[in-house]
């Protein structure tokens, strides 16, 4: 069966045409989503086109972020200080410690069934 090559100016702009999203724009081509995948890795453009529309949206989220920073969300707030604001030292600490510093782990043993697989040749059971 002899099929028609598509042309990567038409996966480019079904690509832009659905923001990105390979499965959409393969229904809009039509086509595979493995077209579109194998076509990603072979030229260069359609990469680039689908890395450009994961970065609007991104930048489309960063803006709504900082709407809900400026309108005081304390979600966003937090989310903020935690991500951006490590350098200012607005960090999450796990303790790793009991009460007054005490070893958390202080007085626990574990114990591990002997299945046999440390014994030497020689050992006997």
């Amino acid at each position: 069966m002899n099929k028609e090559r598509i042309p990567t100016e038409r996966i480019i702009e079904c690509l832009r045409e659905t923001n990105g999203l390979v499965s959409l724009a393969a229904k809009r081509v039509p086509c595979s989503i493995t077209t579109i995948n194998t076509r990603r890795k072979q030229v260069k453009a359609v990469e680039q086109v689908i890395q450009e529309c994961r970065a609007e949206l991104v930048d489309y989220g960063e803006l709504s972020l900082r709407r809900a920073i400026m309108a005081g969300e304390p979600w966003a707030v937090s989310l903020v200080l935690k991500t951006l604001g490590k350098n200012r030292g607005y960090v999450e600490r796990n303790e790793l410690t009991g009460k007054d510093d005490s070893d958390l782990f202080d007085g626990v043993t574990i114990y591990l069934p002997d299945n046999g697989r440390d014994r030497g040749q020689d050992d006997s059971p």
